[in-house]
Formats: C-alpha cells, sequence, structure tokens
C-alpha cells in the first residue's frame, strides 16, 4: 500500500514556530513514518477513532441545511461595536471557549499556545478577516455572551466562536445567541449554516440539537509529535 504525504501547513507552522503538517488516513498503516522527521508535529485527521496516536479531539459538525425559515423573535442580543464595547471583556471570553480546544489539552504546547491562538482568532474576527459579524449578549453593559460568524461559502455560513461567562450559563443565553446567528446568516442570504465543537463537550451538544442543528459528521483528530526534534 502506497503512503500518503505529509502536506505541511504554513501558517500554523509560522504562527507555532514549528514544523507543523497535516494528513487524512483510514488505517495506521497508511502513516508515513518516514516523513515524519521532517516535521515537530503532524494532525491527523481520520473516521477512524482507533488509530495507534493520541487522540486529541473528536470533532463534530452540525448543519442546519435550510435556514429559509427563522422563529421571528425578539432577541435582546447587539453587534460588537469596538467603539463602546470592553475588548477585554470578550477575549476573557474566548478564552472561555476553548476549554475543549485541542491546543489547550495537548500538554507538548507549553508556551501559552493555546491563548496565543484564540487572541488571534478574535482579533482577526474583530478586524473582519476571519468573521463579518459578532453578536454580543450583555446583562447591566457587560459583554456576558458572544458568537462569530464567519462565511465558508456562498451558501455555508460558520458560528465559529461561541462562549457564556462561567457565570452567567444556565440562563439560555447561549441559545438566544445561536438563534440570532442563524437569523442573521438568514438576512445575509445563507442557505446553510454549520458549527463544530468537541464531541466531548456535552453542554455545547445539547445546545446545537436544542437550537435544530443536525449532526453531519464526525472527525477524529490525533497529534503526532516527533519528540526528538521539539
Amino acid at each position: 500500500m502506497m503512503n500518503s504525504k505529509i502536506e505541511l501547513i504554513n501558517w500554523d507552522s509560522k504562527f507555532f514556530n514549528k514544523e507543523i503538517g497535516k494528513i487524512n488516513i483510514s488505517n495506521i498503516e497508511e502513516f508515513p513514518n518516514d516523513q515524519l522527521k521532517s516535521f515537530d508535529l503532524v494532525y491527523v485527521f481520520s473516521q477512524n477513532d482507533s488509530l495507534d496516536f493520541k487522540l486529541i479531539d473528536k470533532k463534530i459538525v452540525y448543519l442546519i441545511e435550510n435556514i429559509e425559515k427563522t422563529e421571528n423573535e425578539m432577541l435582546d442580543v447587539q453587534f460588537y461595536n469596538s467603539d463602546i464595547d470592553k475588548y477585554e471583556e470578550l477575549l476573557l471570553l474566548t478564552l472561555q471557549s476553548g476549554e475543549y480546544s485541542r491546543f489547550k489539552l495537548d500538554e507538548n504546547f507549553k508556551n501559552n499556545e493555546y491563548e496565543k491562538l484564540y487572541r488571534e482568532w478574535i482579533d482577526k474576527s474583530i478586524s473582519k478577516d476571519l468573521a463579518f459579524e459578532i453578536i454580543v449578549k450583555k446583562i447591566e453593559d457587560k459583554i456576558v455572551g458572544f458568537t462569530t460568524l464567519a462565511k465558508k461559502s456562498d451558501e455555508l455560513a460558520d458560528i465559529s466562536l461561541v462562549a457564556v461567562d462561567s457565570n452567567y450559563r444556565g440562563k439560555g443565553i447561549a441559545l438566544e445567541l445561536i438563534k440570532k446567528s442563524i437569523e442573521v446568516a438568514k438576512q445575509k442570504n445563507f442557505k446553510k449554516i454549520q458549527v463544530v465543537t468537541q464531541l466531548d463537550n456535552e453542554p455545547a451538544n445539547k445546545l446545537y440539537l436544542k437550537a435544530g442543528f443536525k449532526e453531519e459528521s464526525i472527525t477524529y483528530i490525533y497529534h503526532v509529535w516527533n519528540y526528538d526534534t521539539i
């Protein structure tokens, strides 16, 4: 069987200052061990949940195929305004949103890479590089939750970041934000909308199902480190 080729990820390599690659395989025999020496880290994506590597993430994609119809509710949320809203509040929530992130769970990232990555994510969302809208929920003028909306294709919108302050959970805020995100996607003429989370994040999974999303796919992600080069 011919081995697959590991593809260099330029952005991740530059951002993390490591040689990082990715590969999609279905079984362990397809992994090109001879190529690993050229990388510090390889992300392995698979539909197989029992590869002999360190399983770091179970990524589940939820999808609404048709958002032509949405409930016309009075939702008490707003759009982020960098002129009046506090950046630090948004940043703290962004870090909370990545509680199940593989970059936080993988102990081989030892230099606050997770925090740097999520700060970059929200900064580029504010600048519209990674998102076309940030929707926030405020209580007594404090941001207690938010979502970001990005364009995946002309038809598909993506809810990229979702967070609710730990002190305000269980009050329906996340569902309110998700419903508003769906409504905005409809207004922007998107036909479909997706959101990605981790299979182990039970509250998020329950939330998206309640909001009308259906499971689209599950991908198992492994981190394979070349320990000789760390």
